[in-house]
């Protein structure tokens, strides 16, 4: 599984399971500041995961796992006539809810794969007022292992 594959069952998730009511965004976090254009609620992947190998596969010094450690973020408006309607923590709550079945339905779309693919989400919090005065939002970090492909490296050319 390469790094795209993850992110496009990350995408494939929020495309199939809320096709017009959530946004998907491939984005910097600070990209939630203030932008108009983007249509809520949404999900964004933030664009900077760390990684580190694991072990090199036999015979080939190609190395054999690559663990990535991301960032989730749940992000919905909350305007103030909403505000005179629903407490924080209510809106908070249903944030938190589409946030549990977006990432259950991850794990379970890589657990389904040929090669089964185990993905953990961390603890997060709930934020108000923190990248932007207008939105509340959710926040997931997660760590997935994935198996780097087995074919020997190409070594005639630099393209990939």
């Amino acid at each position: 599984m390469t790094y795209k594959d993850l992110i496009d069952v990350f995408k494939g998730v929020a495309d199939d399971l809320c096709p017009t009511a959530l946004t998907f965004l491939y984005d910097n976090v600070w990209a939630m500041n203030g932008a108009p254009s983007i249509t809520y609620p949404c999900v964004l992947v933030e664009a900077h995961p760390n990684f580190d190998f694991q072990g090199v596969q036999a015979n080939t010094n190609k190395v054999g796992l690559q663990q990535f450690s991301g960032k989730l973020f749940f992000f919905d408006t909350y305007w103030q006539d909403e505000k005179a309607t629903k407490d924080t923590y209510q809106k908070q709550s249903e944030l938190n809810e589409l946030s549990l079945k977006i990432i259950a339905e991850i794990k379970t779309r890589l657990l389904a794969l040929d090669k089964p693919v185990e993905i953990n989400f961390g603890s997060g919090f709930f934020g108000t007022n923190v990248h932007n005065a207008k939105l509340v939002e959710v926040f997931i970090p997660y760590n997935v292992t994935v198996r780097v492909g087995c074919d020997v490296a190409d070594f005639t050319s630099c393209h990939v």
